[in-house]
């Protein structure tokens, strides 16, 4: 990932921040799953903090971009994916065709 593939993504999430309806790239039943994932996660991590920091940290952090995903119904992830997938253009056909008549008539 090049620093100006970050610097857009940065950026559509503060849009998407800004302007929810805008950036919905995740679909409803996604934002709910992300958001139950989410917060699930977030209380795992915040339980098992004490007895398992980097485990409980880690945890809260992933539930926290989930419960974040469903919240704005934006996921930056998808959207560095979406870019990916445009800026990759298909090989060019070249299609010839040449006739060749052998009309006497």
């Amino acid at each position: 990932m090049t620093n100006e593939d970050l610097n857009t993504t940065i950026n559509n999430i503060k849009e998407a921040w800004k302007y929810p309806e805008l950036y919905n790239n995740v679909s409803s039943s996604e934002r709910w799953l992300s958001g139950a994932a989410g917060t699930y996660l977030i209380y795992k991590g915040i339980s098992g903090l004490f007895s398992h920091p980097i485990l409980g940290l880690t945890g809260a952090a992933i539930g926290a971009s989930l419960l974040y995903r469903g919240v704005t119904g934006y996921c930056p992830m998808r959207d560095i994916a979406e870019q990916k997938k445009e800026s990759i253009a298909p090989d060019e056909i070249v299609v010839t065709e040449t006739y060749i008549t052998d009309d006497l008539a």
